[in-house]
């Protein structure tokens, strides 16, 4: 998967991977690729961002996950727009996403299409938030459709695998926002969520593909209310478990400004 990210990035003049001390092949598989690794310990998904950014020497810079890559002509419109009048562009470029899903490319559903803020001019863009972390830049967001293809080869496993790592990561960011919930909401979002997914966002129209992730989108919300509830259980004392972590105070943290959520569309062309 990291392989074939890396091979996607050729068109970049250099390749940046933070590892956070990982015990698989990936310093390997990254410097096989020719990429420039950052060791340190895992500090925030905004932390690890803003210090691969600090090391990077362009004047532009591309993000991609590890479960990602870019197409050609991405690159071939990213190395444009890099070799033009840097004034002649915003700070923030939003790029498309392809989804897909048991090898079927998504066309419905939520996100889909997806765009998703990626390009950055290097000093002009720092990332917050202790969870899901956001880049803050100021000014217009400008459209670049030439796609990132996201997770080609997403399975059933590999999609639970990934959905236990970030409901427990959602629940506590929920939890130590002071968000509660119950067992009665938690089973009623499944219903709410397939309606969702599945019926307002046209994700059924997937064909089985489609209806498979909507179920497994739905039961992921289900977990995640089970996670929020098991913290406030343990955090009041109703329940004795250790949950291997210590608890945050609620209320600690606050949500993403919706502002940073709602940047306006660059309208001049890259």
């Amino acid at each position: 998967m990291l392989a074939r990210c890396l091979s996607s990035l050729k068109f970049a003049d250099e390749i940046i991977v933070v590892d956070a001390h990982s015990s698989d092949q990936t310093v390997e598989i990254a410097k096989a690729h020719g990429a420039k690794i950052i060791s340190r310990p895992w500090s925030g998904f905004a932390a690890q961002r803003n210090v691969g950014l600090e090391q990077c020497s362009g004047d532009w810079v591309f993000f991609l996950d590890a479960d990602e890559e870019a197409s050609s002509l991405l690159g071939e419109r990213l190395t444009k727009v890099a070799r033009d009048q840097h004034n002649r562009h915003p700070n923030c470029y939003s790029i498309q996403r392809i989804e897909y899903f048991l090898g079927r490319r998504l066309k419905y559903g939520p996100g889909n299409p997806s765009h998703q803020w990626r390009f950055f001019k290097r000093n002009a863009v720092r990332f917050e938030g202790e969870v899901h972390e956001y880049p803050k830049f100021a000014g217009p967001v400008g459209m670049i459709d030439e796609p990132i293809f996201h997770w080609p080869d997403l399975g059933i496993e590999k999609f639970l695998t990934k959905m236990n790592h970030y409901t427990s990561i959602e629940a506590l960011e929920k939890f130590s926002q002071g968000q509660r919930t119950s067992l009665f909401h938690a089973i009623g979002t499944f219903f709410s969520t397939f309606f969702k997914n599945g019926v307002r966002y046209r994700g059924l129209l997937n064909g089985k593909e489609g209806f498979i992730l909507t179920l497994l989108e739905s039961f992921s919300r289900v977990v995640r209310h089970l996670k929020l509830w098991l913290l406030w259980q343990v955090y009041e004392g109703r329940l004795n478990v250790d949950l291997g972590i210590k608890l945050p105070t609620p209320g600690s943290t606050r949500p993403v400004p919706t502002t940073e959520l709602e940047k306006p569309e660059w309208t001049g062309r890259p």
